[in-house]
């Protein structure tokens, strides 16, 4: 790899070392040397952990569900983990899947949005085995009964339950014991914050429960206890006029679709229905969309979101005042999506950013990581008795 690939990624936690940083949202490919960054020590700054799924290519529901959210997270002076779960992701698998390659894909990505290298640690779940070890020793003193009451598995147990083809319980222990990968997740790099969405806020609070648990029953301090804080994510409608942006529901629009994928996807949004009063005169994106029916909500929804407010505001006057205007709507909304994918295209396809970059990247952070990591697991087998590891390759 060139020089260029940022061996100065991060923060060696043993020593605390914290980046300080002011960027803008999109990111050079000339990336800083080490020398040119500016370091701080600081036992104080927070520490913010987020998992992201393995999912492959990234819709509007991930960019302003998450994306942006780590955007914003990057330009203060907490320090950012970021793990991609590819554990997680084995949890619902059912046959083969390139988990790796969509791993890499996902990155690209991410660091085509924006997320700087220089001022996010990223690393992959399984590149920390001791996050494994972790796991297991916490769900050494977790009782199933605690793990059946997660919202998740009850979910998924109740729905075959009510299926007269399901005999016994097919669920995995890998689906029972999420919240414990979960917990090993947060608790190995000590992490103070943990925003989530709704859906997840209850995993969070397990951990918590299962680092408090722990700490009390080895009379220790082993494990340090995070908050969740809600994240204020957008939840993007999907083209199909279902209430979720969803690649399962393969009603996605992509960040990487190409101008004429887009105005295809964007003229199969129905829109049959014909203007109806709003019961609000308010010009608020954020009052008006919601209620609009149909096919229109997550049109005006992505018009607000890539479009100039002026624009947003001439099309809500036409829906208003009636008329035949879709048609214009619909080539309106395409072209501004185009255009917010434009850059994010360019540099996921920057031959700087390849697979090599992406693997060194991946590497060099779980190098940065690991000490933490160690430290935790290393503290928790000496609390509970069996003694710190005698070795590790």
């Amino acid at each position: 790899m060139s020089g260029k690939m940022p061996n100065l990624l991060f923060c060696l936690w043993n020593q605390f070392v914290v980046f300080r940083y002011s960027c803008g949202p999109f990111i050079s490919h000339s990336f800083p040397s080490i020398s040119k960054v500016v370091l701080s020590m600081s036992a104080s700054n927070e520490v913010i952990l987020s998992g992201i799924r393995p999912t492959g290519r990234l819709h509007y529901g991930n960019y302003f569900g998450a994306i942006h959210h780590f955007l914003k997270l990057q330009e203060g002076d907490a320090t950012c983990f970021y793990f991609i779960a590819d554990y997680h992701a084995l949890t619902t698998i059912t046959e083969r899947k390139d988990i790796y390659r969509q791993t890499l894909d996902m990155l690209r990505t991410y660091v085509a949005c924006g997320l700087d290298p220089a001022r996010s640690v990223v690393y992959r779940q399984s590149d920390l085995p001791c996050t494994a070890e972790l796991s297991l020793l916490l769900g050494m003193i977790t009782n199933i009964g605690h793990l059946e009451r997660g919202t998740t598995y009850k979910d998924k147990f109740g729905k075959l339950q009510d299926d007269p083809r399901t005999t016994g319980n097919p669920l995995s222990y890998g689906l029972l014991g999420y919240p414990v990968l979960m917990a090993a997740d947060i608790l190995i790099v000590k992490a103070d914050v943990v925003p989530v969405g709704d859906d997840q806020r209850q995993h969070v609070e397990m951990a918590c429960d299962i680092a408090e648990k722990f700490n009390h029953r080895f009379g220790c301090e082993a494990l340090h206890r995070p908050k969740a804080v809600g994240r204020e994510a957008l939840r993007l409608p999907g083209l199909d006029g279902s209430a979720k942006m969803g690649k399962s529901d393969n009603n996605t629009l992509d960040l990487l679709d190409d101008p004429k994928t887009v105005l295809k996807k964007i003229k199969s949004v129905v829109t049959s229905t014909e203007p109806l009063p709003l019961d609000t005169d308010s010009k608020d994106p954020e009052v008006v969309v919601p209620k609009l029916p149909g096919g229109l909500n997550v049109l005006y929804q992505l018009l607000h979101l890539t479009a100039p407010d002026e624009v947003f505001q001439d099309f809500l006057e036409q829906y208003r005042t009636g008329g035949k205007f879709y048609g214009n709507l619909k080539k309106t909304v395409a072209e501004h999506v185009s255009k917010f994918n434009e850059p994010i295209i360019e540099r996921f396809n920057d031959p700087a950013i390849n697979d090599d970059f992406i693997e060194d990247f991946l590497r060099d952070n779980a190098k940065k990581v690991t000490p933490v990591a160690l430290d935790t697991v290393e503290g928790c087998r000496e609390a509970m008795g069996i003694g710190r590891s005698l070795y590790r390759a």
